[in-house]
């Protein structure tokens, strides 16, 4: 049968074991929101990514086909056929050139439904995220219901330490113990993960750095593009009237 003062020695080798425990918690704590708010930054920074790439560059350089097949439909118009074969010319040009357009934009409306497609597994994947926080929110909820449950009982005379044995108190200090030492492990655990998750964050980082910059290299080539068209356009107007 354990003695008090065995219990006593075991306890201030528990209060070691919690210390320890203790430390390791809140380390992952601090991890955990640290990596919460590199997922957030990258997050901001991969919509940036996308504002970027389909309000700004994708509609410059949609801009930049209108202004292109409206050119090449002035430039045919100023054709001026002197006979069937020549007028059949014209016109099939003018066919072609639709058909180039309405190929081009088929092709873009497949790009933009086979992008939507993986933003509903995206919505999806988002949704089960926030179904998992309120979750975790409900257990939260719960343990601190518990708990206050539990401080009303020990208010209520729950504390008597009258009823305390030798006995009782070695099973809980042996209780503590393994919890001290599965928390522990589970801690362990939890910081390996959140170093593999940090190491995939600064991936993912420098990808969305190099989408960056490539976006911002795209629009140059589409401003330039625009710059050619506007010259076009002078040409064109000259064509149509001296």
């Amino acid at each position: 049968m354990a003695s008090s003062k065995q219990n006593k020695a075991k306890i201030q080798k528990n209060r070691r074991a919690i210390f320890e425990v203790e430390a390791a918690v809140t380390s992952n704590r601090s991890k955990a929101y640290a990596s919460r708010s590199s997922v957030e930054e990258n997050r901001a920074s991969i919509l940036k990514n996308y504002t970027s790439a389909f309000m700004g560059n994708r509609q410059l350089a949609n801009q930049n086909t209108d202004d292109v097949f409206r050119n090449r439909k002035a430039i045919i118009a100023t054709l001026d056929p002197s006979n069937d074969v020549q007028s059949n010319y014209k016109e099939s040009m003018s066919n072609q050139a639709h058909l180039d357009f309405l190929e081009h934009r088929s092709n873009l409306n497949h790009a933009v439904l086979s992008v939507n497609e993986k933003m509903v597994v995206v919505n999806e994947i988002l949704i089960e995220i926030n179904d998992m926080i309120m979750k975790s929110n409900e257990g939260i909820v719960k343990f601190n219901e518990n708990q206050i449950s539990q401080n009303n009982k020990l208010l209520a005379g729950g504390l008597a330490m009258s009823k305390a044995t030798p006995a009782r108190n070695a099973e809980r200090i042996k209780k503590n113990a393994a919890r001290a030492k599965a928390i522990k492990a589970k801690s362990a655990s939890n910081s390996k993960k959140m170093d593999s998750i940090s190491k995939a964050m600064k991936t993912n980082r420098t990808k969305i750095e190099k989408n960056a910059d490539t976006i911002m290299k795209r629009r140059d080539g589409i401003l330039k593009n625009a710059s050619n068209i506007a010259k076009n356009q002078a040409r064109v107007a000259k064509k149509i009237s001296p």
